[in-house]
């Protein structure tokens, strides 16, 4: 009751910045904190690409309230990644915050950036369903891309890479250590466990696969189950 009471009380402070007779709402400022959330980091012009109707309530001054209210952190100029308060209105609003990634911590830097933009087109892919944050011990993928249609769902990690001085064995590390991922029964433990959250039924272990995007500047032959793109705009099923 407690907390239904101070999500209310939140909804009544937030009036102050949504546009209700000019094509603002509510649900459209939950969407908006929700997919800030899912994409750790976000700079201003970037909500706009995630959705134009986001100019209703992402100028900078509305942003700066959403700060002030403590659903925002703003690590610098013009970024922006959403707090832990904004976790129970979310979960009020019926998101599914037990996927959503850990808090934020860094400053929101270059990469972190051009990762956005990364996640900003999977977003847009027609099959989407989420964005997971999982780690392992040898291996930090970017994401785990999450795609379904109907009961067929595919994952796909995502390495979004720049162009390194190392760059040959760097990437050569990762293969090797994907490969091993293939093998390791924790990667199946992870998703089982994702699999209660997001409402999918898992698969037997014998049936459990993935497949590895790198998405930037350079192409390899991995072969089966690598893919090398320069953007997320192809149908992956």
């Amino acid at each position: 009751m407690k907390n239904r009471v101070e999500h209310l009380e939140l909804k009544e402070k937030l009036r102050e910045i949504i546009p209700l007779n000019a094509g603002g709402s509510f649900q459209l400022l939950w969407e908006m904190l929700y997919n800030i959330r899912l994409l750790k980091y976000v700079h201003q012009s970037q909500l706009r690409q995630i959705n134009p109707r986001y100019s209703k309530i992402c100028a900078t001054d509305k942003l700066e309230y959403l700060v002030k209210l403590g659903l925002l952190e703003s690590p610098r100029k013009d970024v922006y990644f959403a707090t832990e308060k904004s976790t129970q209105p979310l979960w009020e609003e019926k998101y599914p915050v037990k996927t959503l990634p850990k808090i934020s911590s860094g400053q929101g830097d270059i990469n972190q950036l051009n990762n956005t933009e990364v996640f900003i087109q999977a977003l847009k892919l027609p099959l989407f369903k989420t964005l997971l944050y999982p780690y392992f011990d040898y291996i930090l993928p970017d994401a785990l891309l999450v795609l379904m249609d109907k009961e067929k769902y595919k994952l796909e990690f995502l390495e979004i890479e720049a162009g390194k001085s190392n760059w040959s064995d760097y990437i050569e590390n990762k293969r090797i250590n994907y490969l091993q991922l293939a093998n390791d029964e924790r990667v199946f433990s992870y998703w089982k466990s994702q699999c209660a959250y997001l409402n999918i039924k898992p698969p037997d272990i014998k049936d459990f696969k993935f497949s590895v995007t790198f998405v930037g500047n350079i192409t390899k032959e991995f072969g089966a189950g690598f893919k090398f793109m320069e953007q997320l705009d192809v149908d992956y099923f």
